[in-house]
């Protein structure tokens, strides 16, 4: 991805230039092919940390597993792509994994478990 955005970077520098050709158009295609299909065969995992079991509450925690590794979301929790689990369904996610209501089992003043996780995948 990082060639990528080089590649157009580099472009758009011709571009305004006036000096970019269907050669460098063509580089920047190619590179634009090969890191898609690579990605298009890569699953990519979407871990959300969320306030409760239902898709419409919002989140407090998020992880990003792709064919680069894994990527937390940004610092500031308001730039975060999705605040609930059903923005990131309405984007193409699909939930493969809700919250395991048995692991949440709770007394007077604990809960057990690991909260309400959500793992959705493209």
């Amino acid at each position: 991805m990082v060639q990528l955005k080089q590649q157009l970077e580099q472009c758009l520098s011709k571009f305004r230039a006036s000096k970019l050709t269907e050669q460098d158009l063509q580089q920047a295609l190619e590179c634009v092919n090969s890191p898609m299909q690579a990605e298009m065969n890569c699953q990519r995992l979407l871990y959300l940390q969320a306030e409760n079991t239902l898709v419409t509450s919002r989140v407090e925690g998020m992880l990003i597993v792709d064919g680069d590794g894994a990527h937390h979301g940004p610092n500031n929790p308001e730039e975060w792509p999705y605040q609930t689990v059903h923005e990131a369904m309405r984007d193409g996610w699909r939930v493969i994994k809700f919250p395991e209501m048995a692991l949440m089992m709770a007394d007077d003043d604990k809960t057990y478990g690991l909260g309400c996780d959500f793992i959705l995948e493209k």
